[in-house]
């Protein structure tokens, strides 16, 4: 799949660190893609973690990585949940927004990811992409393979490395 056909994906500056924002076009209706967000059952399906709980009160929750078992589980807290359009939750130091429009039966899916080390942007963008991929996949009705994690390299995850490594170096 190539990034065209996938969306946008852009890097900013802010004030107390760095904005990567994804913009999806997804075939699914929103209330379609919020569960596919806010249910523990599904995000494991596509995400790049486990939730212990649904996604869809506020308060702390746990979120295992998946296929990294190296990696600790890292301390969540839904902060903000406005079914099926927004859901913002903190991930370990990190804030994800979630941001759902519905257009004619489709959503348009912006994922803002806010954290503060610049070097990890290329990282992130590459595994958000995957990740996405999977979601879109995952609402197909496609039982999809886990592309995150140690699995990220089988599915381009190198490639897309570099490509967004070259694309953030020119901002």
């Amino acid at each position: 799949m190539n990034r065209e056909q996938t969306g946008q994906c852009k890097l900013n500056g802010q004030a107390d660190g760095w904005e990567l924002i994804l913009t999806r076009v997804l075939e699914h209706p929103c209330e379609d893609v919020w569960e596919a967000l806010t249910r523990a059952e599904e995000v494991a399906k596509w995400g790049p973690f486990t939730p212990s709980s649904d996604l869809m009160v506020l308060g702390s929750v746990q979120l295992m990585h998946m296929n990294n078992p190296q990696e600790d589980i890292k301390e969540g807290y839904v902060h903000e949940v406005v079914p099926p359009h927004l859901l913002v939750f903190q991930w370990g130091a990190d804030m994800l927004r979630w941001e759902l429009q519905a257009v004619s039966g489709i959503t348009i899916l912006t994922l803002r990811h806010r954290f503060t080390d610049r070097r990890m942007a290329p990282s992130y963008a590459a595994g958000w992409h995957l990740c996405l991929q999977g979601l879109s996949g995952t609402l197909d009705g496609i039982a999809m393979p886990s592309m995150v994690g140690s699995q990220a390299v089988n599915y381009g995850y190198k490639e897309l490395y570099k490509q967004y490594e070259a694309e953030f170096d020119k901002t």
